[in-house]
């Protein structure tokens, strides 16, 4: 059965690839085999590669690309289908490369198109020749690019004239982006006049833009330098151009963009002297809407102040849309403008849920779900109120333990409000996103049917705020939480009495200290660009409480730890990264993940807190793996079947973190996409004396990593994404003979095999 499977695999492999990409092309049709640029003077050229690369990629069409042409070759397949759907179309969307087919209309235009961007980085008077070779049905093309040299800038003149603008122009050199002795480019012209009105709006020229800027371009005989005169038009309006100040602030509160004559019933409330509020109902208090805009009657209109007022009114969350208009008053004696801001209204509550299914060897079973409810103004102030709950249970089939093994619920509830609340005062918030303060308090409990009960409280205070679009920082300096081993059977405590760090791992603590998370994505809008996306968070706790302890002596425990509140406290450090990247293959994506993680106990600490160890498995992990069921390190249970306690708990979670994962994703029709998937990974310890296998050591790390991969199936309809993943172990530990492949030992046949190895998750939202 398997060899009948790899030899149909490869004959079907040799059938794509032997295929000839020529044999069907017509009489008068060539394909574009490969094309090259050569610079006749390479001497002359600045930066060959970066320019090479420009002018390559404006060359329409690119030559096929891939081993054996497998594209253009899976296309031609798909194009001898005489349906307009079926498999071999469906592979042809996907997975197809049309022909580069040679034109000679298309040819010219590339030569045109590469002697404008010669022109545009300084290259003038510059040509191209282009050499065709024909071999058969294939046509080489070789572009040959001629010239003098590239031009640099000689001087700099700005406007003579004495008007505010000029003078603004002036004043802007200080920053400017042309620099005498610099390479000529079209770029940085377009780029310094975008600039300059950029600086002009934000000194209250609102009719001012780049249109108004203009150069001369004067090329000096004999030499490869060029002067570069800078001029600004006159408005066709006036005799200058218009410097504004801000007059009244007028909100519509309630505005409809289906019905914007409402805005003529509403009522008129007079906030303060220069801000008046129209509205039907009051949405939200009016000093929080006062606080969101900055500016006031009789500044000079920042351009950059107004879209940070904007920005602030949306990021409350309350509004679906916020527009901005300028009213000009025309019987003022010097430029003045109202502004107007349009709000309209969007759903400020709203529930959503979360469901996951899997399974694990051992006949095992998981489901967990969640829910949560959003209030994003409470009591009318845009105060933000998240509540979720969230719960899970696994069970075993086949023991006499009874219906539930494991439970799990999570409970809980936050307070964000838009602003920075402390006990001074601050300047307020000119960025392009306001700060949030947020309360966060919370319940974990957990039991495992014959082992124990543990619950967890906690409790956050602390700012979130945006730096940047990019950049993302969550700030915690207070962060407590209270364990509590609500129970613990006998043979649990038998089982923990022989495992030291086990032991310690599980007693009544306190964890207080600071949370700190940084966060770094450049997504865009645009679907078809490549990001990265970083995410690391440093938890530290007990520092601050040890050297009061120390320096005030504190009581101590029978095991010689101080306490606080009546209960040791734990002192740890601990880091979690998670590097993403996302690379775009033309209508795919293959995501890549690195997840490694790093907890340090010392001081009044013989470990980290259980609920501070790391562990891998399940849905959003190492999918061919059930949660905590990896590690640490070359740990094998030695069961997998039956109910004792050595069965039904396993110490599966580690001071050292490393995941890495690999997803291809593919659409397949509409809204449901699939995707190919390696994960990779495991957990260890730092220091164990009984079983050094499980520790962590530079020299042989890599020798322990667990790999799984299997196939994925999305339903994607944007607003919810149900996955359901396949996954099957390639290598893992076994019992007496270390980390092993996997692949000799499938056998797809054997139900046994199946329920052993072939892990199903079933969850909402994409894995990372």
């Amino acid at each position: 059965m398997k060899k009948e499977f790899y030899v149909y695999i490869l004959l079907s492999f040799g059938v794509v690839t032997s295929c000839n990409v020529t044999k069907d092309l017509k009489e008068n049709q060539y394909l574009v085999s490969k094309t090259s640029i050569k610079f006749k003077n390479s001497e002359d050229i600045r930066n060959e590669k970066k320019l090479k690369a420009e002018l390559s990629e404006i060359i329409k069409p690119q030559p096929n690309s891939g081993v054996f042409k497998l594209g253009l070759k899976i296309h031609q397949i798909g194009e001898k289908s005489k349906k307009k759907k079926g498999f071999r179309r469906w592979m042809q969307r996907n997975f197809g490369e049309a022909p580069a087919y040679y034109d000679e209309v298309t040819q010219s235009r590339n030569r045109l198109r590469m002697k404008r961007i010669l022109k545009d980085n300084g290259f003038f008077r510059s040509d191209i020749e282009v050499d065709t070779l024909v071999k058969g049905k294939k046509v080489e093309m070789t572009y040959h690019v001629l010239t003098n040299g590239q031009y640099k800038i000689n001087q700099i003149h700005l406007p003579k004239d004495s008007t505010a603008i000029g003078r603004l122009i002036k004043w802007g050199q200080k920053k400017t982006l042309l620099k005498e002795g610099a390479f000529y480019s079209e770029v940085a012209l377009a780029d310094e006049r975008i600039r300059l009105s950029e600086i002009a709006s934000q000194d209250g020229y609102l009719e001012f833009n780049e249109n108004y800027i203009y150069y001369f371009i004067d090329t000096l005989p004999g030499t490869l330098t060029t002067d570069i005169y800078m001029r600004v038009k006159p408005p066709t309006d006036a005799l200058a151009h218009r410097r504004y100040r801000i007059g009244k602030t007028i909100i519509h509160s309630n505005y409809d963009l289906s019905n914007p004559d409402l805005t003529k019933k509403q009522d008129t409330v007079q906030v303060k002297s220069d801000m008046i509020i129209l509205e039907n109902n009051q949405l939200v208090e009016h000093r929080v809407l006062d606080r969101m805009i900055l500016q006031n009657e009789g500044d000079i209109v920042s351009q950059k102040l107004q879209n940070v007022s904007v920005s602030h009114l949306l990021n409350l969350g309350i509004f679906k849309f916020v527009n901005l208009k300028y009213e000009r008053i025309g019987d003022s004696l010097q430029p003045i403008v109202n502004r107007n801001f349009y709000l309209t209204p969007a759903f400020d509550q709203n529930l959503s849920g979360n469901l996951e299914l899997n399974n694990r060897t051992g006949r095992f079973y998981g489901i967990a779900a969640s829910g949560s409810y959003r209030h994003k103004n409470i009591l009318k102030k845009a105060i933000t109120f998240n509540s979720t709950i969230s719960g899970g249970l696994e069970t075993q089939i086949g023991n006499d333990l009874g219906f539930i093994n494991t439970l799990e619920l999570n409970v809980e509830a936050s307070f964000s409000a838009p602003r920075y609340i402390l006990p001074f005062k601050v300047k307020p918030n000119s960025g392009l996103f306001i700060p949030q303060t947020t309360l966060k308090i919370g319940n974990d409990f957990q039991r495992r049917v014959s082992l124990f009960s543990i619950n967890s409280t906690n409790l956050k205070w602390g700012y979130q705020w945006k730096e940047t679009a990019e950049k993302q920082h969550q700030l915690y300096p207070i962060s407590l939480n209270r364990v509590s081993i609500l129970a613990k059977t006998q043979e649990f405590e038998d089982l923990i009495n022989v495992n030291p760090r086990l032991e310690n791992s599980f007693k009544n603590l306190f964890i207080g200290g600071l949370d700190y998370t940084y966060i770094f994505t450049n997504q865009t809008a645009d679907i078809k660009k490549d990001y990265w996306f970083f995410k690391g968070n440093l938890r530290t706790s007990g520092n601050l409480t040890h050297l009061v302890a120390k320096t005030f002596n504190f009581p101590k425990n029978v095991d010689g730890k101080y306490k606080l509140l009546s209960l040791p406290y734990a002192q740890f450090t601990s880091l979690e990264t998670d590097f993403r990247f996302y690379k775009r293959i033309k209508k795919h994506t293959l995501a890549t993940r690195f997840s490694p993680a790093v907890g340090f106990s010392y001081g009044n600490s013989d470990v980290l807190p259980y609920i501070e160890q790391f562990f891998v498995g399940g849905a959003n992990s190492l999918r061919a793996f059930r949660l905590r069921s990896v590690g640490p390190g070359g740990f094998v249970r030695t069961t997998t079947s039956g109910s004792g306690v050595e069965n039904q708990f396993f110490d599966q979670t580690g001071d050292v973190k490393l995941e890495i994962s690999s997803e291809y994703r593919f659409g397949i029709f509409e809204y449901f996409k699939g995707a190919f998937f390696v994960d990779a990974g495991n957990v260890w310890l730092l220091n164990n004396a009984t079983q050094a296998n499980q520790e962590f050591h530079f020299d042989t790390f890599w020798k322990e990593i667990t790999v799984g991969g299997g196939i994925g199936f999305r339903l994607d309809i944007e607003l919810l994404v149900l996955r359901l993943d396949v996954a099957t172990p390639f290598r893992k530990p076994f019992l007496n003979e270390g980390f092993q492949w996997t692949f000799d030992r499938f056998d797809f046949g054997s139900s046994d095999w199946r329920s052993e190895n072939l892990i199903f998750n079933l969850a909402i939202g994409y894995p990372f």
